[in-house]
């Protein structure tokens, strides 16, 4: 007895090593103490400072139920791998990045103010308020809704592989915006005002330099991301003015008097609210570096409130802002069944994670982002994910970017629940991204052109997912419930449900993506959409809708199998009558032939030919090479031509955009080999009309050939005489430009203002072995009888 009481007694002292040191927090410690729980330690700091003093643990902080209030941002470091930080039991632990506001006075009839210190001199500034566990709403103006500006930026957009805008926008159109003199108070404090000036799928937050009332223009203070009025939305919202404060429960900061002003809601007592003003961007940091990683740190338990943000535009998915808690550079590291929430920014910042797992997280009332993340190998599951957004509107729920290898798994998104957000629920970009098991709804309340699960993804697996209840707002690019964007490859769809989603599938720039086994019901009308797609392979999905049921771009799906479509339940009046059931794909007439033509302008100096295709030297209006042979929309990514001419030549310039910039061929085959080609009827020496041809490559090499009957003496002319200059660009995402000169003289065409030729330019690009020309015509490029028509204006 007395032997096994010893060897009880060992495995013990060998299982308190193993444990290592525990330090307890707690709101009424002292950091003199020991951090015992009956000598508990006062703040986290001095428990993990505590922690690095001891033995080899792995060691234990427990924060005992109570509030927190952090006036810098806790944070680990690779010193700390293998700390476990868990809330105590018993109930909540706060951790809070603001202080409580005290000293409330009457500010009229209505309103309360507070003067915090430092906010007059530019030392403390907000943009976010909690006040009784919940994301107070700003003052705004309009009072609901959005008021409509006046700007015009009518820049065509390129899409984001092909550049963005057709020409850079200036400063001044990023800085100003002009406005309805009924919408905006001649006394607008300038100061305080900030402007929500929306995009299409993004919009920025600005501050307001000055008020030009005799303009009637706001000047921002900081650019914003796009101009006002670009892709034709004009829609903005006015913060933080005491104009704004329209109705119990908004708040604004009033700068020059260097005070918090609150309109409480009718039940509040402002003696007893508790209103909680944001001092950090970040609560906890848990950030290693490449080269010293943290690992196997888990903080489990905690629940954390009020951050704040700097004043600046957020981009896309509001990705610009910090974390109430930030886990970078992370091995095997656990965040678990916490609660973040009153945020001003992102609930939680994850990224280059491997092996980690964040779990049973409840990420709510957030100003941007729930949850974003990235790296390899991790899982983020049974999370959530609810009511983000609220103060920038193109922020996503659950935002992802796997960055495994292609051979290696990559972040698994498995049972979330998400919803209320005004974008998208899920975002997934890189590879090998697993989207499993996830229920999405009321999502896309507020932006465009996004989707519950959204993302450029290569090789991603969308699975299981039920959506429901996402409906387009407005005008603009749509909604849908499973949209693979611009580069999206190899793709499966599989087994999952949409219901009431107009648009369940939206595939855009996507190649060989696999719908399968999917349930898509739709309240009307039902598209599915494969614009510039190529591949798709549609087989064993129910869909059922009402209303028509169309097909977008049909020739992009390869495949099309053992589909059900039920279609056509209502009639005129919305009378009941049989749905038509059948297997077919709905039919699509094939794209005629252009009756446009291609327009080139006339310059007063030539282009130079350097493979630079300066906005300022081509004015004419951009052509998009977007048929295939075949007429229909070619796939891929975006090539784009600009035309002009002057009484010596023609000038044409093309950017073709790729991906991957390293696929490029270096051979010189049309067809097989990365090339152009420019086709344009002319006249022999003798008068007798002919088709030229010539073909360009990336390495510069330019060639005049006779393959549509021109004269082999005459092609080799043309081709002695043309200017050809190509330059590959971009690192990753890229491609090549090329400009060319074609002398009229070796063309055998006198040049004349209204004169229409017969015409053609061609792309072949061997990154997806795809065709791209100004007018299919159902041959080679060159039989301009089927072709298009240049016009020289």
């Amino acid at each position: 007895m007395c032997k096994l009481l010893r060897i009880l007694a060992v495995l013990a002292a060998i299982a308190a090593v193993a444990d290592g040191a525990t330090f307890v927090v707690a709101p009424n410690g002292d950091d003199a103490n020991p951090g015992t729980e009956q000598q508990p330690l006062a703040t986290l700091e001095a428990a993990r400072d505590a922690a690095r003093r001891a033995e080899e643990g792995p060691h234990r902080i427990v924060v005992m139920p109570g509030d927190y209030f952090l006036s810098a941002t806790f944070a680990l470091d690779a010193r700390d791998n293998g700390l476990t930080i868990e809330a105590g039991e018993g109930g909540q632990a706060t951790l809070h990045g603001g202080r409580v506001v005290t000293g409330w006075k009457r500010d009229g009839d209505r309103l309360w103010s507070a003067e915090l210190p430092g906010v007059k001199e530019g030392d403390w500034d907000f943009r976010a308020l909690m006040v009784d566990g919940r994301l107070a709403e700003r003052a705004r103006l309009p009072e609901s809704g959005t008021f409509l500006h006046k700007s015009e930026f009518d820049v065509r957009w390129l899409s984001s592989v092909g550049g963005g805008w057709e020409r850079k926008p200036t400063e001044e159109e990023l800085t100003t915006m002009l406005y309805d003199p009924s919408d905006v108070p001649a006394a607008l404090a300038v100061d305080n005002a900030e402007v929500r000036v929306y995009h299409m799928w993004d919009e920025s937050m600005v501050g307001v330099a000055a008020n030009d009332r005799q303009r009637h223009a706001l000047i921002f203070s900081t650019p914003a991301k796009s101009p006002p009025g670009a892709f034709g939305v004009k829609k903005y919202v006015i913060f933080n003015t005491r104009e704004g404060m329209a109705r119990p429960g908004q708040w604004y900061l009033d700068r020059n008097a260097g005070a918090l002003v609150y309109w409480p809601l009718a039940e509040e007592d402002m003696a007893r609210a508790r209103i909680v003003a944001p001092r950090l961007e970040r609560i906890v940091s848990v950030v290693g570096t490449r080269e010293k990683p943290v690992e196997n740190v888990t903080i489990r338990g905690l629940a954390l409130r009020a951050t704040t943000t700097p004043l600046k535009a957020g981009g896309f998915g509001a990705y610009a802002f910090d974390g109430a808690l930030r886990l970078d550079w992370a091995r095997q590291c656990t965040l678990e069944r916490l609660d973040v929430g009153c945020v001003g920014g992102q609930g939680i910042l994850a990224n280059q994670l491997a092996d980690c797992r964040i779990v049973e997280c409840h990420v709510h009332q957030a100003g941007a982002c729930g949850i974003k993340v990235g790296g390899r190998t991790s899982l983020v599951a049974r999370c959530h994910i609810h009511d983000v957004g609220k103060y920038y509107p193109s922020a996503i729920a659950l935002p992802a970017y796997s960055s495994a290898a292609v051979d290696e798994k990559g972040l698994h998104l498995y049972r979330n629940e998400i919803h209320d957000a005004p974008y998208s629920g899920i975002a997934g970009g890189g590879e090998n991204l697993r989207i499993e098991e996830n229920l999405i709804y009321r999502v896309m309340r507020e932006m465009q052109d996004g989707a519950a699960i959204y993302g450029g993804m290569r090789r991603a697996v969308l699975r299981g997912n039920v959506v429901r209840d996402v409906q387009k707002v407005g005008e603009g690019y749509g909604a849908s419930a499973y949209y693979l964007d611009e580069g999206a490859l190899d793709c499966i769809v599989e087994r999952n449900v949409a219901v009431g989603v107009d648009r369940p599938s939206h595939n855009h720039i996507a190649r060989n993506t696999i719908i399968r086994d999917n349930v898509f019901i739709a309240d009307g009308d039902m598209s599915l959409t494969f614009g510039r797609s190529a591949g798709c392979t549609f087989e064993r999905n129910t869909l059922f809708a009402p209303g028509k049921i169309t097909i977008s771009q049909p020739n992009a799906i390869r495949v099309w199998n053992d589909n059900v479509l039920y279609r056509g339940g209502l009639g005129k009046e919305g009378r009941a009558r049989a749905f038509t059931i059948d297997d077919a794909m709905p039919a699509a007439d094939p794209p005629k032939r252009m009756t446009w033509s291609a327009a080139a302008v006339r310059v007063a100096e030539p282009p130079a030919l350097d493979g630079e295709i300066g906005s300022d030297e081509w004015p004419g209006s951009l052509l998009r090479l977007d048929r295939d042979p075949t007429r229909w929309p070619a796939s891929g990514a975006p090539v784009f031509a600009e035309l002009a001419y002057d009484d010596q030549c023609l000038y044409v310039a093309l950017n073709v955009v790729t991906f991957d910039v390293s696929t490029l061929g270096t051979g010189k085959v049309l067809g097989e080999d990365d090339g152009a080609e420019v086709s344009i009827s002319g006249n022999a020496p003798d008068g007798r009309p002919v088709t030229f041809v010539m073909r360009g490559f990336p390495d510069g090499t330019v060639e005049s050939v006779p393959d549509a009957g021109a004269p082999a003496d005459a092609a080799r002319r043309l081709g002695e005489a043309v200017g050809f200059v190509a330059k590959p660009y971009g690192k990753t995402r890229g491609g090549w430009r090329s400009e060319w000169s074609l002398p009229f003289e070796s063309l055998g065409i006198d040049p004349k203002p209204g004169l229409k030729i017969p015409f053609n330019l061609a792309v072949y690009r061997s990154e997806d072995q795809v065709w791209r020309l100004w007018e299919g015509t159902l041959a080679e490029s060159w039989r301009l009888e089927e072709g298009g028509t240049v016009v020289l204006k």
